[in-house]
């Protein structure tokens, strides 16, 4: 590895693990996260380097960091890091250790955050400082720029989408690197790991169901809304939709299929509910993956009706989970929803939209895309690195809908595979091994003269 010792072991380590101690945890309520804790250690770290920026609130306590480095060249390309500071809430008795202790052992950093996504951000930030500080003389072409925003883990509302709303001035960029993506899979052909290029659309949907207010001791051929919610909830869940099979679905299939049979049942569609039963069975976080994205999908996670034990339920909400691929409107989609529960529930039912966020992909062709792939084959030439489409949504969605071309990657040891981050994102015992860690930060330090090498050649072919 070619990093030195020292930034690693004395600058990245200590970081990392302040920044896990500081418990960012959002809750979703407004007034949750606190992500100032994180921005004040990340702003120590940076005036060490001689490095100072700029934080931006959208509320009290829920501070973005940022830094931008101007580049040397008009019209040159920028390049923004960009990572998040808030985690998602953890039960310390479900844990073996304490959760936001960032724990050194086995060889792995163990903590809230861990994965999902200080690693990336702690990288990113020794990274930036390394960079900057490897080019003081000449600097870049184009702006440099890190950015560490609150609230990813509540849709942004206080990050990413008042920066992007607000202050788009301060934080646009032509190219962004962000979470996630870097994890392996074996194949059949060898090696691959993921790099993430878009992200399904997210539609969290109400549905609302009336019922007729009665005493709850005579129930017979009453108005009930939670029975009327229960068939809705039952019907959804028996909903199945045709495989869209685009570029980035066709290319992950082929990619993971397993022999000749798996990969025409994949490409054609006869017989690929028996290669995704194999595929499960092999990994089921690659059978998710794999499927989530070339389908719609809709999950039924939190159901509320009736008001009293002995009182005929008079209302009852359905929270739904919808995600939806490139080229799905949400009018489209309540009419489908509308269908799928059948005519007198489909007439009947209220449907609220409460958050609404298209798909957006960036694409593979460019400059940035490029310089990721260089340095993965530098450390991983066996391997192949893969497209990735994703069922669940980074901040990286605000800024490809501004036009940025956006990727989710960062360099890990072949060991850290998809089942260990699809176990430990949001889940228990949350890890990661120090080789990928210094793997990461080499990554970081290395991607800015890279790209902008790639960024400033004449033809840029893949």
């Amino acid at each position: 590895m070619n990093s030195a010792p020292t930034r690693f072991r004395d600058e990245f380590i200590p970081l990392f693990r302040s920044l896990i101690r500081n418990a960012c945890v959002n809750t979703g309520d407004a007034d949750s996260g606190d992500e100032d804790r994180s921005v004040a250690t990340l702003q120590k770290y940076f005036a060490q380097k001689g490095l100072s920026g700029t934080v931006l609130h959208a509320r009290p306590g829920r501070g973005n960091l940022l830094i931008r480095i101007p580049g040397k060249v008009p019209g040159s390309p920028s390049l923004m890091f960009m990572g998040h500071l808030d985690v998602v809430p953890a039960e310390a008795s479900d844990w073996s250790v304490d959760p936001f202790s960032a724990e050194e052992k086995d060889g792995q950093i163990w903590g809230r955050g861990a994965v999902d996504m200080l690693c990336w951000t702690a990288a990113q930030a020794v990274g930036f400082a390394s960079a900057v500080e490897k080019a003081a003389q000449k600097g870049f072409p184009g702006d440099l720029v890190f950015l560490a925003v609150a609230d990813e883990e509540a849709s942004g509302r206080w990050g990413a989408r008042f920066l992007t709303e607000k202050h788009w001035d301060l934080v646009q960029a032509d190219y962004m690197i962000t979470e996630l993506g870097g994890f392996f899979y074996e194949t059949s052909k060898g090696p691959i790991a993921f790099c993430t290029r878009g992200e399904k659309g997210v539609a969290w949907t109400k549905l609302t169901f009336r019922g007729t207010p009665g005493h709850g001791s005579m129930p017979f051929l009453t108005n009930n809304a939670v029975v009327k919610a229960s068939l809705a909830v039952v019907q959804l869940a028996k909903a199945r939709f045709p495989t869209v099979r685009s570029p980035l679905y066709s290319t992950l299939a082929q990619s993971v299929a397993q022999g000749w049979r798996e990969r025409l049942a994949f490409s054609t569609g006869w017989g690929e509910s028996w290669a995704l039963g194999r595929l499960f069975k092999r990994n089921p976080g690659m059978a998710r993956f794999l499927q989530t994205a070339g389908v719609p999908t809709l999950s039924c996670n939190t159901v509320h009706g009736g008001t009293k034990v002995n009182i005929v339920a008079d209302r009852a909400e359905v929270m739904v989970d919808c995600r939806l691929l490139p080229g799905m409107e949400i009018s489209g989609w309540h009419r489908c929803l509308r269908t799928i529960l059948g005519k007198s529930l489909g007439a009947e039912v209220e449907i609220e939209q409460m958050d609404w966020f298209p798909s957006n992909v960036s694409p593979r062709n460019q400059p940035l895309f490029s310089a990721v792939e260089d340095l993965f084959h530098r450390v991983h030439p066996e391997a192949r690195l893969v497209d990735l489409f994703i069922g669940g949504v980074t901040d990286g969605r605000y800024w490809r809908a501004k036009g940025t071309t956006v990727l989710g990657f960062s360099l890990f040891d072949r060991s850290f595979t998809i089942d260990d981050f699809g176990a430990r994102i949001h889940g228990i015992d949350e890890r990661i091994d120090l080789t990928s860690l210094e793997l990461a930060v080499n990554f970081f330090s290395d991607l800015p003269e890279r790209f902008f090498q790639k960024a400033s050649a004449p033809t840029n072919p893949q």
